[in-house]
């Protein structure tokens, strides 16, 4: 492991951004070389002075950007092809700061609430008595009126749980820390698809906790090496992303889901499940996998993706009688979601703002991938028709990593296979967020620009090494 440690005085901004800077113009001064395992979290944040979470961010900044990659137990790698990603032609690089890149690396929703829409929700609120009770310390565990609305919000996601089970929290990253954080201890084996979300793996470094991936096909996790996994490895939790899968966007078969409800229920396996896209759904009856066994589900969702953002509000459901444990972890990473904006959530949710926005979404996401399918032609897709992003398999010669740096090249952002992959044969694909563009005209140009990617073949100076 190297001992690098940037110096971070001549960088400006949040210091997450500054590290991965700092990463970015090491590597390109050859004072990192492609190789090089980084230092931990945890060292880098005590030598820097930071908090662990601002290296997390900084080395997720840095493997948005294609310079580092990660293999779980091993530790944290500068790419070997990362000069080639630092060094852009000039005249790209002058698109890139002219502000023609355009990214679909990242799953942001396409804004839906309005300046209209945010101003009658805080003036409804401010005309309430003892509206600074929202500026107090509260339980941690919420509220119990926005702790109801979160048992609504998760029914509209057909998850049915009483409010006593419903925790509020800072959003689904959070949601999903409290629940691993509460249920799992340092060394313990936690089970995910071969291809997972990122902030999993992040969140599996800190919490010191070893990830397992498990072969896919077309309904979902194999259930034969979902038992095979619980057999020889006692894992203690197994998460997933049942709709709108990230990164393929596939849904889970209803089949599926029941046989590895009852092989979890068969060796005690606790499910933690992330349905933050669940909403997407629309009027499809598909029941999450936690409600095949609600003793093991620990299922939870966000308003980030159906609402916004920048609420920073999520809902975890858990097992009846499990709450103190739960509620210690909320305690110990952010005391409590922020009341004011929970609630700004739950009158949406009780008004049906929420489901407004909900549906609006989900027509958007749908015209989206219809104009990729249009655009892209005969390329292979394994996404659902309203997910927010979609999962192309590259033709031969192409590979993830080569074609997601020949995009970026010319001026879009996608996220290759390896960055979601847990196990080392990751199969050939890439990930376009559709709903990142603004608008559908930025869209569109990216998609062009891709197909024409797809139409050449790779330029060998650009090979993987």
């Amino acid at each position: 492991m190297t001992t690098w440690q940037p110096d971070l005085t001549a960088y400006n901004g949040p210091r997450y951004l500054a590290i991965a800077d700092a990463l970015s113009d090491d590597i390109r001064q050859q004072r990192v070389a492609p190789g090089t395992r980084l230092p931990t979290h945890r060292d880098l944040a005590f030598r820097l002075g930071v908090t662990v979470g601002t290296v997390t961010r900084a080395y997720a900044e840095a493997e948005r950007r294609g310079l580092i990659g990660g293999e779980v137990g091993r530790g944290t790698f500068v790419r070997d092809d990362v000069r080639r990603r630092t060094e852009m032609p000039l005249d790209r690089e002058a698109k890139v700061k002219a502000g023609e890149f355009i990214d679909l690396s990242v799953n942001f929703p396409t804004p839906r609430a309005n300046d209209s829409l945010l101003a009658k929700a805080l003036m409804d609120i401010a005309h309430r008595p003892g509206i600074t009770s929202l500026l107090d310390y509260h339980h941690h565990v919420g509220l119990p009126r926005h702790r109801a609305a979160g048992a609504e919000w998760l029914g509209f996601q057909r998850y049915h749980v009483a409010p006593d089970r419903v925790i509020v929290t800072a959003g689904g990253q959070h949601a999903m820390t409290a629940a691993l954080g509460a249920i799992t201890e340092p060394g313990d084996v936690v089970l995910a698809e071969s291809l997972t979300y990122p902030g999993l793996r992040r969140l599996a470094d800190f919490l010191r906790i070893r990830l397992h991936g498990i072969h896919m096909d077309e309904e979902g996790v194999d259930p034969d090496a979902f038992e095979q996994a619980c057999m020889t490895m006692r894992p203690k939790a197994f998460y997933c992303v049942a709709n709108m899968h990230n990164p393929t966007g596939m849904i889970f078969s209803v089949a599926r889901r029941r046989a590895l409800a009852e092989i979890a229920r068969k060796y005690g396996v606790k499910i933690v499940e992330d349905d933050v896209y669940g909403f997407l759904l629309g009027t499809r009856d598909i029941p999450p996998l936690s409600a095949f066994a609600p003793e093991l589900g620990h299922y939870f969702t966000s308003v980030s993706k159906s609402m916004a953002p920048g609420l920073r509000v999520g809902y975890l459901a858990i097992p009846e009688g499990a709450l103190d444990s739960f509620a210690q972890v909320v305690r110990s990473t952010t005391w409590m979601a922020a009341p004011l904006t929970a609630e700004i959530a739950t009158d949406w949710v009780e008004d049906g703002t929420g489901m407004d926005l909900a549906e609006a979404h989900r027509i958007e996401a749908i015209a989206r991938q219809r104009l990729a399918r249009r655009i892209l032609g005969n390329t292979q897709f394994c996404s659902d028709e309203a997910s927010y992003h979609t999962w192309i398999k590259l033709p031969e010669p192409w590979t993830s990593d080569s074609f997601a740096l020949e995009a970026r090249m010319r001026g879009v952002g996608i996220s290759p296979a390896t960055i979601f992959a847990l196990n080392r044969n990751s199969p050939n694909g890439v990930r376009l967020c559709l709903c990142a563009p603004a608008d559908r005209h930025l869209l569109e140009t990216a998609l062009i620009r891709l197909a024409e990617i797809l139409q050449d073949q790779p330029n060998s100076n650009f090979g993987i090494v």
